[in-house]
């Protein structure tokens, strides 16, 4: 087990601590996460912060950080973990280069998931960088079950975010803010395809294009 240390002397924890409050409350302010729900981690060093298990984000404090190891045991004095700490923990060992994972009942995210629709990806943005987001099975919230399929997803290095069947939206970055900005281009598509939806007939997704360009059609 690693050594407990004083956070208070300890300057990389002090700036994690402050990195990981800036997230969880941006992810408040725009709507990705509201009360208790949903859960972030972060690599510090051996160390992973985790919101700690029924802290509120938006005024999340640095005692509601949760501090562990690989392994999960806490190194200080600290609050218990989110109960999802498993799939957290799982996604690090799976990939060496994760530093940041969020996970969120994002509401279009969220409505995809809850009817088992994988969300499209109709702007050229979204496909480069997300190319795709798998669905995973339901499984029940903290069990080991959801965190084997969540560490299953993860293995192909070109997965960047998944959906939690009935549940919500996972997003894996090379640091938390890059998990953030991953989850954000998430939830924009998936409400981009929602109001795409609205439209009660076929529509070329860019009629403007020219040059014997094709647009596609959205149903």
């Amino acid at each position: 087990m690693a050594p407990k240390l004083n956070p208070h002397e300890d300057p990389e924890l002090i700036k994690c601590k402050k990195e990981f409050l800036r997230i969880a409350r941006r992810a408040v302010e725009i709507g990705l996460q509201s009360s208790t729900g949903g859960n972030i981690s972060m690599r510090c060093g051996h160390r992973f912060l985790v919101k700690g298990r029924g802290c509120s984000f938006y005024d999340l404090k640095e005692s509601g950080i949760s501090i562990v190891d690989i392994d999960g045991n806490n190194l200080l004095d600290t609050p218990k973990p989110s109960k999802e700490i498993h799939f957290h923990l799982g996604v690090y060992r799976t990939r060496d280069n994760a530093c940041g994972v969020v996970h969120y009942h994002a509401p279009f995210s969220t409505a995809h998931a809850v009817k088992g629709v994988s969300v499209p990806l109709l702007t050229v943005h979204a496909n480069r960088i997300l190319k795709s987001i798998p669905i995973i099975p339901e499984a029940a919230e903290g069990s080991k079950e959801l965190a084997d399929y969540v560490m299953s997803a993860f293995r192909d290095p070109e997965v960047r975010a998944i959906l939690l069947a009935g549940h919500g939206l996972v997003a894996v970055g090379s640091t938390l803010s890059e998990a953030q900005d991953i989850a954000e281009l998430v939830e924009e598509s998936a409400k981009i395809a929602l109001f795409a939806r609205l439209f009660d007939r076929k529509v070329p997704r860019n009629p403007r294009l020219v040059g014997g360009v094709k647009g596609h059609n959205i149903e």
